[in-house]
Parts: C-alpha cells; structure tokens; sequence
C-alpha cells in the first residue's frame, strides 16, 4: 500500500461529508418521531381496532421489547446492520398501511426491531468515526432524536382529525425507502479499530457501581416510555375533549425534553457538574410524576408534562456517558430498551385491573423513586468519580 493510500485510508474515519451527516441525522430524527407514533396514535388505535389497556400496553411492550433486541443484534458492521434497520421499518409501515380490522402485534414488533437497528447503528457509526468528539456526537444524535420526538405528535395531528393512519403509515413508507437508498448508494463502512481498553480495572467496586447505573438507565428509559406512550391517553381521559389537544401533552412533554438536552449539550454541563445534573433531575421527574397523577384538570396536565419533559432530557445521555466508558457496544443501547417494554406494559395492566389509568401512572412514579434511592447511594460525587469524570468538549 502506497504512503498516499494510507494517507487515505487514515483520513476517512474522521473526515466525513456533510451531506452524510445531515442525512443520517435527519434519519435518526425519523426514528424519534416513530418511536412516539404509537403512543400519540394509541386512543385512536383502540377505537379502531377495539383494544382494551392491557392489550393496548402489549402493543407497546413488543414495539419496545423489538427495540431492545434490535440493540442487541446490531453487529460491527455498522451500514449491514443499519440497511436491515430500515428495511425492517420498509416491511413494517408497508403493512402497517394494509392493516384492518385486527391489531397487527407482530408488525409493531418489527417495526421496534427495525427503529432499535436503525438508531444504534448510526449511533455507533457516528462514534467509530468521531472516537475524539463521542460525547459532542452522541449529545447531537440525542437533540435531533428528541427534535423528531417533538415535532411528532404535531405532525400527527392532522391524520388523528381524519382517522386516516394509512396516509401516515405509507408517508412514513416512503420516507424510510429513501433513506434506505441513500444508505445503499452513499454511505461505506468504517475500518474496524480496536477498542481502547479501560484504564479502570474490572475490580469488586467497578461491578458494583455498574450493576446499579444499568438499573438506572432501565429506569430512565422505561419512564420516558411510559409516559410518552401514555400521555395522550390520559390526558384524553382526564378531559382534554379533542384528540388533538390531548396530543399536545405528549408533545409539550418531548419539547421540555429537547431543550434541556439543548442546554446540557452547551458548557452548562461541566458547570453544573453531572452527578449534580443527575441528583437534581431524578428528583424533579419523580416529583413531577406524583403530581401528574393528582393532577385535577387538563391544563395542569400539560404544565406538568412540560417539567416531566426537562427533567428527563439529561438523564439518559448522562447515564449512557458512565456506560460506554466501560464498553461502547451495542447491547449498552439495548439496557434502555428492555426497561421501555416493561414500564409502558405494565402501565397499562395496572390500569386495566384498576379501571383506572391514574393507578397505571403509579409504575414510572414507582421507578423515579427507585432511582432517586439508587442515585444517592451510587453517583455520590467522591474524589475518584471527580477525577474520573471527562469534561464535555
């Protein structure tokens, strides 16, 4: 191999078009718009198909529980795995389209496949070629996730007016198979680089200090679930008349929820501090989620679900961060998704048998007060954990 080849070949791992960038980041958006689509469809989709809650909840359990498996079988060839992602999401909102009278619960599963293929993927893409700016990356990668997250229960709005899924489902179609192509025909898998091995070692504590961040990142993941599938429905239920308007908590909600990513993805960060960041969001979600559960009229649902929202942002990115310092492999991604099966289901039994959605809300309260328990005892800021911690770029 000539001097100039490896010139190269050394260059291309980091210096990457802007047009690839923006695609794959407008992509990953699409996946955050599609992982709410359930959620803010949900009452429309009981009426449709004549789903109770606990039914309802196993439709989100299998998105999720999809997602999570799509983590888990995520390979090191990035753009394979990232062209199955998509070809999954093709497959699924094809048949989406054509769906009638039954709920198609092997489909959603798909669907969760391909969304948990799709975003780990290009979140490990990003970070095989920025190794140096991971942290800058994956804190991009989340804003555009949360800005589809946002944007999608809006753009929703008009096919929940005219119960027509169908145009939504073949739009989503045919948004995917363009991304698919552009996969095909642009983008190159990066040269394998061997991990840098951790320079903590793999001591009694470590093990101890991780067990309980990766219960952490279930809780997280599994609440931001919970509440973003369930939120229009209860909103709905709680006397917000129009579906539309119900919509809108779920909404406020993802909204609350990108801009404090926005804002901890700027210096604040490394102002506050993580584990200060962490303390103090663990804290205002589970007390935002009490509230959310007595809440008495519509309005205060909304204004709750916005706090919800900019309690939750930093807490997954940050949680990540601690865990991908001890291994930057796709099951990492996978931990959140299992908690995002379970909480959202579990809901929705728990207000199946209570006849009441206020008593399925009880789950991700009972999850923020787990983690503000766990959090107190493990991501005390000592002196090691002080020196440990990077400082954001």
């Amino acid at each position: 191999m000539s001097m100039q080849d490896r010139s190269l070949n050394k260059k291309r791992p980091t210096t990457q078009p802007t047009s690839s960038i923006a695609v794959l980041s407008v992509g990953f958006s699409l996946t955050g718009a599609g992982t709410v689509m359930l959620g803010v469809l949900l009452p429309a989709l009981s009426r449709r198909w004549g789903l109770h809650d606990d039914t309802a909840g196993l439709l989100l359990f299998l998105q999720f529980f999809g997602s999570a498996l799509g983590a888990v079988f995520t390979s090191l060839h990035r753009i394979r795995s990232l062209l199955c992602g998509y070809g999954l999401l093709i497959a699924s909102t094809c048949a989406l389209s054509f769906a009638t009278t039954r709920a198609p619960f092997v489909t959603f599963f798909l669907f969760g496949l391909g969304l948990g293929m799709t975003m780990t993927s290009t979140s490990l893409l990003f970070t095989d070629r920025w190794r140096s700016d991971r942290a800058a990356k994956l804190e991009w990668l989340n804003f555009t996730w949360s800005a589809g997250a946002t944007a999608g229960p809006v753009l929703f709005l008009p096919f929940l007016r005219n119960s027509d899924v169908r145009t939504l489902f073949l739009t989503l179609f045919g948004l995917f198979s363009l991304l698919f192509a552009w996969v095909v025909l642009r983008e190159r898998q990066e040269p394998c680089r061997p991990e840098v091995a951790p320079s903590e070692p793999a001591t009694s504590s470590a093990i101890r200090f991780f067990v309980p961040i990766i219960v952490l990142a279930m809780c997280a993941v599994g609440m931001e679930a919970a509440l973003s599938g369930w939120l229009t429905t209860y909103s709905h239920r709680s006397g917000m008349r129009s579906l539309a308007g119900a919509a809108l908590a779920t909404s406020l909600f993802w909204l609350g929820e990108m801009l404090s990513r926005l804002a901890f993805s700027t210096r604040l960060l490394a102002t506050v501090g993580r584990h200060t960041t962490l303390q103090i969001a663990m804290w205002g979600l589970a007390a935002s989620v009490g509230v959310l559960i007595v809440a008495p009229f519509p309005s205060a649902i909304l204004a709750v679900a916005a706090i919800a929202g900019v309690c939750m942002g930093p807490l997954y990115p940050l949680l990540l961060s601690f865990l991908l310092e001890r291994s930057a492999r796709g099951w990492i991604f996978a931990v959140g998704g299992f908690g995002a099966a379970f909480f959202p289901w579990l809901t929705g039994v728990l207000s199946a048998h209570f006849q009441s959605l206020r008593y399925g809300l009880l789950v991700p309260w009972g999850a923020g007060l787990l983690m503000v328990a766990l959090q107190s005892i493990t991501l005390r800021p000592t002196r090691t954990a002080k020196e440990a911690a990077p400082v954001p770029s």
